[in-house]
């Protein structure tokens, strides 16, 4: 009930300010990229993927609506049950921001609701299906404070059909080397990531037996380079470093991003976003 009401009060807000103001002040971004692997909280869901997205985000109210529809397509031959070949993905969300105006001006608030959606997952016999998430955070622009920003973060997600609980701290910066390289448009992007999470229904309302939960810390490093071809073209290239503290036997990962076991990796991407 509170997840539906959400939604339909930020569709409704949309809706509202889109008739006001027009289409105009629509902005679309997206991307399309390939990952030799998908990591999610610190574990592996599957093998190499495509994984376009498109975004949405319309003022409203001071702030921003924004929404997303996210997929993520895995390369290979699917085989029976869910496993790195087998988990096809396509999340979509919405989500409104607000800077904290008389409170802090640099910092801007959050909150939001997205839908998992697993289509080859059955939703029966220990297989979820889909899951619903919802979120509260923030974050902060430390250009004032150090003079450049890191783009501190703080997020609290909370998934209702897990019954999972997660707290994430997030850095992120872009660094600008035109100069340093002769050629205009490219930029280095450091990000990290740190959170805890721990899952109450492992297998959420499909279990058919014993449903048991987990908890686990995980981590994330990114190093992004972007060369911006034009002011709608961005082209990127990453390497990626994640792993989690999870005590229990397996290895990284295995097709369930709930599946116990404790490592790390690397993998790498490379894609194209664009905007309009």
């Amino acid at each position: 009930m509170n997840k539906t009401i959400l939604t339909a009060a930020l569709a409704l807000s949309l809706i509202g300010s889109v008739h006001a103001q027009g289409l105009s002040a629509l902005t679309v971004s997206g991307t399309f990229d390939y990952e030799t692997q998908y990591v999610f909280r610190g574990k592996k869901i599957t093998n190499s993927a495509f994984q376009p997205s498109v975004n949405f985000s319309y003022p409203a109210g001071g702030g921003s609506i924004n929404a997303f529809i996210w997929t993520s397509q895995p390369i290979g031959t699917k085989g029976g049950g869910v496993g790195p070949n087998q988990a096809d993905e396509i999340d979509a969300g919405i989500a409104y921001q607000h800077a904290l105006s008389g409170i802090s001006d640099d910092t801007t608030a959050e909150i939001g609701y997205q839908l998992y959606w697993y289509p080859e997952a059955s939703g029966t016999n220990n297989t979820v299906g889909r899951s619903h998430e919802v979120h509260i955070g923030a974050t902060y622009d430390s250009t004032k404070l150090i003079g450049y920003n890191l783009s501190p973060s703080l997020f609290y997600y909370h998934d209702l059909i897990l019954d999972s609980n997660t707290l994430q701290l997030g850095l992120a910066y872009s660094w600008d080397i035109s100069d340093t390289v002769g050629v205009k448009g490219v930029s280095i992007n450091p990000s990290a990531n740190f959170g805890w999470t721990g899952i109450g229904r492992t297998f959420g309302d499909q279990a058919t037996g014993a449903n048991w939960a987990n908890s686990y810390l995980y981590w994330q490093l990114n190093l992004e380079a972007d060369y911006k071809l034009n002011t709608s073209t961005t082209f990127f290239a990453a390497v990626h470093y994640a792993g989690n503290n999870d005590g229990s036997t397996g290895g990284f990962g295995g097709g369930n991003p709930q599946a116990p076991g404790s490592d790390s990796s690397f993998w790498g991407g490379l894609g194209v976003k664009f905007n309009m």
